[in-house]
Order: C-alpha cells, then sequence, then structure tokens
C-alpha cells in the first residue's frame, strides 16, 4: 500500500481496462476522467466489477486543481476506511488531485494510479507528488504520496490525439537528454514506438525520483528542464497551452539561457532543437504569442512564485551536453534580453 513520508517506486503493470476490475483493491473510491468514462465504458464496468465505494468522473484541466475540488471529492470518501484506496483514472491533472486526496484521506490512504495520456504514463504519475494550485499559482500547495501500483492500459492511449502524444513525447524526450546520453543518441538516429517511449521514460524518472525521493538532495532538479518558463507559459496563457507543449517551449527558452551563459554549446542547442521541431512546433514563434501581452515585472512576478525559485533568485536547469546538465542562477538581466528577443520572435 501506498506510506504517507515514505517513497515506493510503483510496481507497473501492463493490462487491459476491464482486467482492472480484479486487480485494484476492492471498496476504493475511483477519480475517473469524465472524458475517458465516455470513450471507454470498460472503465465503469470494471469499478462496478471491483465494488469501488464510489465512483466520480471529473472535468479534467488546471480547474481540477483546486481546494474547493478536493473538498468535493473528499467529501465522496467519507466512509473509506484506512485500509481503503483512491484510484485515478485520467491525465496529470486527475492523477495531481487524487495524490492529494489519498494523502489527506483517513491520513494517508493507498493510491493506484490508471494514467490515460501519454504525458501521465511517462511522468506525472510517477515521483510520488501531488499537487493542487493557488491564487493562479501552479502547484502551490503538495504532497509526497507513492502509487502503490501504476496500470498501464495500451487501449486508454490509443484514443489520445496528435497534440495529447506530442506532450507525452516532450516530457520523455526531456529526460532523454537530460539523463541517458546514450538513449538520447539512440532515440535520436531512431524515434521509439510508443510502448518503448513509457518504459523507457518511466525508468530514467523512477531511478531519478529512488536517489532523492523528497527533492532534498537536488538530484530530482534534473527533472525540471523546460518548467521554469513553461510554467510562465502556462500561467500567461491561463493554461490554455497544455502542460506538455508549455514544457517542450520551455525547453527552447532553457537552450537560449544556456546558450546566453554559455553552458549549452550552440552545436548542442541546434541538435536539440532540430530533435524537438516535430513535437514542439514552430516554438519560438508560439513563445512570442505567449508572452506578448506580459510585461517584465508580470514574468519576474511569475518566475518568484515558481516553486524552484531560491533565495537568491531565479535558479534553471541549463543543457551542458546530452545526460549532463547543471543548475545554475540566472541573473534578471539575462533573462529579459533573453524575453525581448522572444517578444520579437528571433533567437537570442
Amino acid at each position: 500500500m501506498s506510506v504517507p513520508g515514505r517513497w515506493l517506486a510503483p510496481r507497473d503493470v501492463w493490462c487491459t481496462v476491464s482486467s482492472l476490475g480484479t486487480r485494484v483493491p476492492a471498496g476504493a473510491l475511483w477519480v475517473v476522467d469524465a472524458r475517458v468514462a465516455a470513450l471507454h465504458p470498460s472503465v465503469t464496468r470494471a469499478a462496478a466489477a471491483a465494488r469501488a465505494h464510489a465512483v466520480v468522473t471529473v472535468r479534467a484541466g488546471e480547474r481540477l486543481k483546486s481546494l474547493a475540488q478536493l473538498e468535493a471529492l473528499a467529501l465522496h470518501g467519507q466512509g473509506l476506511s484506512r485500509q481503503g484506496a483512491v484510484v485515478a483514472v485520467g491525465g496529470g491533472t486527475v492523477g495531481d488531485t487524487a495524490t492529494v486526496l489519498a494523502h489527506l484521506l483517513k491520513r494517508g490512504v493507498t493510491l493506484v494510479q490508471v494514467p490515460s495520456t501519454l504525458l501521465a504514463a511517462v511522468d506525472s504519475s510517477l515521483g510520488g507528488k501531488g499537487a493542487v494550485n493557488l491564487a493562479g499559482v501552479k502547484n502551490a500547495l503538495g504532497v509526497f504520496h507513492s502509487a502503490a501500483e501504476s496500470f498501464l492500459c495500451a487501449e486508454l492511449f490509443a484514443t489520445l490525439s496528435a497534440a495529447q502524444r506530442r506532450e507525452g513525447a516532450a516530457e520523455a524526450y526531456k529526460m532523454a537528454v537530460c539523463l541517458d546520453g546514450a538513449l538520447w543518441k539512440r532515440w535520436r538516429a531512431a524515434p521509439p514506438d510508443e510502448t518503448q517511449l513509457i518504459r523507457e521514460a518511466r525508468r530514467l524518472k523512477t531511478r531519478v525520483c529512488a536517489r532523492d525521493p523528497y527533492e532534498t538532495l537536488g538530484l530530482r532538479a534534473v527533472l525540471n528542464f523546460g518548467h521554469t518558463f513553461g510554467h510562465v507559459v502556462e500561467s500567461l496563457t491561463r493554461y490554455r497551452v497544455r502542460h506538455g507543449e508549455a514544457v517542450g517551449l520551455g525547453m527552447h527558452a532553457a537552450l537560449d539561457v544556456g546558450r546566453a551563459l554559455r553552458v549549452t554549446p550552440d552545436k548542442v542547442a541546434s541538435e536539440v532543437e532540430a530533435v524537438l521541431r516535430p513535437i514542439a512546433p514552430r516554438a519560438r514563434a508560439r513563445l512570442a504569442a505567449a508572452l506578448a501581452g506580459a510585461s517584465e515585472g508580470e514574468v519576474a512576478e511569475l518566475l518568484a512564485a515558481d516553486k524552484k525559485a531560491t533565495a537568491k533568485g531565479l535558479s534553471m536547469v541549463l543543457l551542458e551536453k546530452p545526460g549532463s546538465t547543471q543548475t545554475r542562477a540566472v541573473d534578471p538581466a539575462v533573462w529579459k534580453e533573453t524575453l525581448r528577443a522572444w517578444k520579437a520572435g528571433r533567437r537570442p
């Protein structure tokens, strides 16, 4: 079972949706993305077979990640025992919210993740982190609560749009370029199929999270590559730019800042940009559009509110070469000049 205060690597199980009814804990509270429930009626049948305590369908998206929505879900958990469980069926926002819910119900119940998006499968369903937003700040209130198991159902991924597939690919390629230079080289030469992409990305994230489960050693910071300005883009566009897309744009931003600080060689940046082009098309034009109406002061405020900021100011993960990164303090003059270049639609 999930243990509050203790990080555990989840057991990955590839299975069909219909078999979930005999695999997940009986009597659990199921939190299911309404769109997934509509596309895959077998999810509701599986919950019935598992004698679910309750099945709550929710509308996925950043609005779900609020204290009000969390309270509404918790009311459905009344009567759940300490030996109970929360089963999250959906993408990142569903999994994030369900993780916080599982952590708080009865001071911690078992969490089971059933990611329905490629992005959730390769990233957010792993690592034991869950969070809700507060006052417009993404992931301002969060917990560590590991899933006991992750069930990976290929049929859920089969109904994803091209944009959703690009989101997952952006996070997976981020892990490869930051954590495994040899894997990056293989993927650059021959893009992986979806199953390979999921397996390798989960392997990389599990490995780094196991070494730094609560982000106390700084080792997990590498996973934030592309997230600093990615979160700025999300906030400024009120989440109209999806998370994986924003990370793709944020990786381009990190490459530009790395160039400016002479951390990322031009050759490395150009190579990474070429690989990312199909995943994050028209990146600089889209960065310019997202940032067009924002002042430097607004961007500075969002950067200061980011959980990766330090007392000394902005800190960013920058790429030295595939498989090697460094976390650097970034002088405001550097990111402001880079911001001006993006707004002008040019590379800094």
